[in-house]
């Protein structure tokens, strides 16, 4: 499979969910606990939690500080980059 289609593959998973969506959009250029992100979001943290365990699996998301067991950030990988930019440019 071509980069291309992974990346459609990706996009297509993430503007499937609003709360996905949403999630890739409040991560834009920084770093976020799962707190924050429910908190902006209005989403419960457990549910979130949930939400980026399944943006991990697809690379989307990365765990800045894994080692630590509370108050952990959340940063975009690069195809999760690839995805808000096309998300963002839909929006225009």
């Amino acid at each position: 499979m071509c980069s291309n289609e992974i990346i459609l593959e990706k996009i297509a998973f993430v503007i499937a969910s609003n709360h996905r969506r949403n999630i890739i959009l409040f991560l834009d250029d920084s770093l976020h606990t799962p707190k924050q992100i429910g908190d902006a979001i209005n989403v419960r943290t457990n549910h979130i939690s949930n939400l980026l365990a399944q943006l991990r699996k697809k690379d989307l998301v990365y765990c800045a500080t894994p080692q630590i067991r509370k108050g952990k950030l959340y940063a975009l990988t690069d195809d999760g980059k690839q995805v808000l930019e096309y998300i963002k440019s839909q929006e225009q």
